[in-house]
């Protein structure tokens, strides 16, 4: 009688982990792989009859153990994605393939700076040994890396053990993170830099572009925090982030007179709007310890954020500097922007335009610009119709500069014989 494989997949897993033939974390709902996918999570409950006693405990001598782990599979040669098919997760081939392919490729796309690669290739992975929640973590994103460059067929092999790795070090993560020190907390930064990474690469069921920004920013706000709290460690850690900091500074000069003009029309609009409900209400009761922050004030400090990113990119010392503009615009503007707040969403678009300009050096942001950008633009001409006729230039100019088609916001116009009718709104 031929001999049960061992399981390695969750018995008690949610609907979706089993259609995806991934493993479940089973701490949802939702569980780690439906909160990354954006996806709903539900449960089936096995019927009482079938459950056993719960508060009992069976013990196993290890020889019984031993055989139940034990694995009958043929390994297919030199395919290492029928490999981790076959095993019904990561294996040590794959391992190595993934380190390998950390260490020679996919380190390259978070380096700010040239330093940075001594650090990430070989002092990194290194600490990794120590630190289970990052080993899991490069595994996870180089999994990703190469489910980006291979045939369909084999995508899904990749993207399966990517998930599983990124489960095992979540949750190592999130226990770490309750303790974080001088000694963890570079790991523990670096594992919330690339779970950003993570989040942009694994396909989402939810369409909406937007959605999936969001969750992106909601990491970087977490990455920001646990950064500024650690920040004296990291100042004086192997990863050169002092090096990074003392090479910011680009001169606003170097933004070309195309993106000048835009954010000279973004202040205009933020004026014009929100610079008269800014005057403070000396009636109202301060909060000490509580800094009010209007929201003119709040979009003119973002919009120099983005001047910022804009000039930095222009310069080219600091790669992909701009990634980093919703940690700059902070909390409030993230909340904002969840809340698909207007003014927010029209800044965000300007910042989509540098996103498609560096998405040819980052694999995990392919097309990540333009349809954010798009999206926005649809979004706010359907809901907000008034706001997209008054910042009718400032929607123009993104989609624009990235060589898309402009669709003209459009009024209701009453004519005399008595009827409605469609007609080009413009701007005066």
């Amino acid at each position: 009688m031929q001999k049960r494989r061992s399981h390695k997949k969750s018995r008690n897993g949610c609907q979706n982990c089993k259609k995806w033939h991934t493993k479940c974390d089973e701490q949802g709902p939702p569980c780690n792989n439906c909160a990354l996918r954006k996806a709903k999570c539900v449960y089936s409950r096995p019927n009482d009859g079938n459950v056993g006693d719960r508060g009992s405990l069976s013990i196993r001598t290890k020889r019984v153990e031993a055989a139940a782990c034990r694995i009958h599979v043929d390994r297919p040669p030199g395919d290492i994605g029928a490999l981790c098919g076959a095993y019904g997760g990561p294996s040590r081939l794959l391992d190595l393939e993934l380190m390998h392919q950390w260490s020679t490729k996919t380190f390259e796309c978070f380096k700010g700076i040239p330093e940075d690669g001594e650090y990430l290739q070989n002092i990194l992975p290194r600490s990794a040994l120590k630190y289970d929640f990052m080993l899991n973590c490069i595994m996870a994103i180089s999994s990703l890396h190469i489910a980006k460059s291979v045939e369909e067929s084999q995508s899904a092999k990749y993207l399966n053990a990517a998930l599983e790795f990124y489960n095992r070090g979540s949750s190592s993560f999130r226990t770490n993170l309750g303790s974080i020190n001088e000694e963890n907390c570079l790991p523990l930064y670096m594992f919330s830099a690339i779970a950003v990474t993570v989040h942009l690469s694994i396909p989402q069921s939810s369409p909406s572009i937007l959605s999936h920004a969001t969750v992106a920013f909601d990491l970087l706000i977490g990455c920001t925090s646990i950064g500024m709290m650690a920040m004296p460690w990291l100042l004086e850690s192997p990863f050169p982030l002092r090096i990074f900091l003392s090479r910011m500074g680009a001169s606003k000069d170097l933004i070309d007179a195309d993106a000048k003009a835009a954010f000279a029309r973004l202040r205009l609009l933020n004026d014009r709007r929100y610079k008269a409900t800014s005057q403070v209400n000396y009636d109202q009761e301060e909060t000490p310890g509580v800094v009010i922050i209007r929201e003119h004030e709040l979009y003119e400090m973002t919009i120099q954020f983005l001047e910022l990113c804009y000039a930095e990119e222009a310069r080219g010392v600091l790669s992909g500097f701009c990634t980093t503009f919703p940690s700059m615009a902070g909390k409030p503007f993230v909340s904002l922007f969840s809340q698909r707040d207007p003014f927010t969403l029209l800044i965000v678009m300007h910042w989509a335009v540098l996103l498609n300009e560096v998405n040819e050096k980052y694999w995990y942001m392919t097309s990540f610009g333009w349809k954010l950008a798009v999206e926005i633009a649809d979004l706010l001409k359907t809901s907000h119709p008034e706001l997209a006729l008054e910042w009718e230039d400032a929607i123009s100019w993104p989609l624009k500069r990235m060589g898309l088609p402009v669709s003209q916001p459009r009024q209701l116009s009453y004519s005399e014989g008595g009827s409605w009718e469609l007609v080009r709104g413009t701007l005066t």
